[in-house]
C-alpha cells in the first residue's frame, strides 16, 4: 500500500464525527487517564499499527486495515438513511450488518479478550499434552524426577508467567461474516431520546440481556439467544436496537431518560479506554470513573451459542491451530 497510515482509528472517524459538535470536537474520557478532553475525531481513538500486524519477511500486512476502509465507505454511505429513520433494503441492511460486526472484532477491548483466550487454550493444550505423556511413563514405569517436575510446573500458575502477543487477537477478524449474518437476521428498531445524551465508546457492538427469564445472566450468552439486545448508539439521541423480536421492526420507539441512562452504564461497562460524548456532563465523566476497569468477559466466543457455552466446533477449531 502506498502512503499506508500507521496512525489506524480503533473506532471510524465518520462515526465518531456523528458525536461532534457543530465545531467538528467532542468529548473524549480516557480512563486510563483519568481525564476528560475536547478533541477532534481524527485526534483520538488510534493506535499504531494495531490492523496492520508484521509478517515474516518484515513487511506490514495491510489486508485488514484496507478492508475496514471499504467496508467503512460503504456504511457512511448508509448511516444518514438510519438517522432518517428508513427502511434499509436486504443488501444494504447486511452490509450496515457487516459493519457492525468488524466494529465488534475491531474494538481493542475484543483482540485483548480473544487473544486472552486463546493463550488459555493453548495452555490447556500444553497441559493436557503433559499430563498424557506422565501417565503413560507411569504407566510404564518410566517415571524420572524430571517428569516430576515439569508436572508441577505446568499446573502451577504461580511457577510462570504466558505471554500472548495481542495481536494474535486479529484472528477474532474470521468470524466477522458469521456475526454479520447473525445481525442480518435479527430485528432492527429505533430509539430516540429528547431528554438525555447518549454515549458512544471505543467498544461500542455488544450484547445485552433484554427480558427472559430471571436467573439469566446478564453476559456471556449468546448472541442467538432470543433474549440478545445490541443496542449500538447512532447518534447523540437515537439507538439503533437489534432483537429477535417479531414485531417492531424499522419502527420508532421513544427512549426514556432512565433507560437512556442504562444504555450509558451498558457503554461504560464496555468500554476498553475512551467514552466518546457530544456535551461535557460531569454524569459521563462519573461513568467513566465508575467503570474504570469495565466488562472483563468473553464475548467472542459465545457468538453462536443460546447458553454462553463454547460452540463445539469453534473450540475444536481452534484447539487444532496449536
Amino acid at each position: 500500500m502506498s502512503g499506508r497510515t500507521k496512525r489506524q482509528h480503533v473506532v471510524p472517524r465518520f462515526y465518531l464525527r456523528y458525536f461532534a459538535q457543530p465545531d467538528g470536537e467532542l468529548w473524549t474520557h480516557d480512563c486510563v487517564a483519568g481525564v476528560a478532553r475536547k478533541t477532534t475525531p481524527e485526534k483520538t481513538a488510534f493506535e499504531t499499527n494495531i490492523y496492520t500486524p508484521l509478517g515474516e519477511g518484515g513487511s506490514r500486512i495491510d489486508l485488514i486495515e484496507e478492508s475496514l476502509a471499504k467496508i467503512e465507505s460503504r456504511a457512511a454511505e448508509i448511516y444518514s438513511e438510519l438517522l432518517d429513520f428508513k427502511r434499509l433494503g436486504e443488501g444494504a441492511k447486511f452490509d450496515f450488518a457487516v459493519f457492525l460486526a468488524t466494529m465488534f472484532t475491531r474494538s481493542p477491548a475484543q483482540i485483548r479478550q480473544f487473544a486472552q483466550f486463546m493463550g488459555e487454550m493453548a495452555l490447556w493444550a500444553g497441559r493436557q499434552e503433559v499430563e498424557r505423556d506422565y501417565r503413560q511413563r507411569e504407566k510404564a514405569g518410566e517415571v524420572s524426577i524430571e517428569d516430576l517436575a515439569v508436572r508441577e510446573i505446568i499446573h502451577n500458575n504461580d511457577m510462570y508467567k504466558m505471554n500472548i502477543d495481542r495481536r494474535v487477537g486479529l484472528l477474532a477478524f474470521q468470524e466477522a461474516e458469521t456475526l454479520a449474518r447473525l445481525m442480518s437476521r435479527m430485528t432492527w428498531s429505533f430509539e430516540i431520546c429528547d431528554s438525555q445524551q447518549l454515549v458512544t465508546s471505543d467498544n461500542p457492538v455488544f450484547w445485552v440481556k433484554g427480558g427472559g427469564p430471571a436467573d439469566l445472566q446478564d453476559y456471556g450468552f449468546g448472541l442467538s439467544n432470543r433474549n440478545a439486545v445490541v443496542p449500538f448508539p447512532l447518534s447523540p439521541s437515537v439507538i439503533l436496537r437489534l432483537d429477535w423480536g417479531a414485531d417492531g421492526a424499522w419502527k420508532k420507539f421513544k427512549l426514556e431518560r432512565q433507560r437512556a441512562k442504562l444504555a450509558n452504564r451498558f457503554q461504560a461497562k464496555h468500554k476498553e479506554r475512551f467514552l466518546f460524548f457530544r456535551d461535557r456532563e460531569q454524569g459521563m465523566i462519573e461513568l467513566g470513573v465508575k467503570y474504570r476497569d469495565g466488562v472483563k468477559k468473553y464475548y467472542f466466543w459465545c457468538l453462536l451459542t443460546e447458553d454462553g457455552s463454547f460452540a463445539k466446533a469453534l473450540k475444536e477449531r481452534s484447539l487444532r491451530s496449536f
